[in-house]
């Protein structure tokens, strides 16, 4: 009984994968001219530059470091 339920859960498995890999080669026909050309880089590893640590701080409390940087009074966002 157990052989039997392995085997049905192999069988049921390799379906899946089987599926997957259709879908996948379905994916790569659809969308292929989205993807990028051979000699191009993709930006992945792009880097945000930061012009200060104090922007960065301001904006995690929740106001703008820009109205700061222009003389304005810098008011919490509610």
């Amino acid at each position: 009984m157990a052989d039997r339920f392995r085997d049905i859960v192999a069988r049921v498995g390799a379906v899946f994968r089987e599926q997957r890999k259709i879908d996948a080669q379905r994916a790569l026909q659809r969308y292929h001219h989205l993807l990028s050309q051979p000699g191009e880089a993709l930006p992945l590893n792009e880097i945000i530059p930061v012009s200060k640590q104090e922007d960065v701080s301001g904006n995690a409390h929740g106001f703008d470091a820009r109205e700061r940087a222009a003389g304005e009074p810098a008011y919490e966002r509610a």
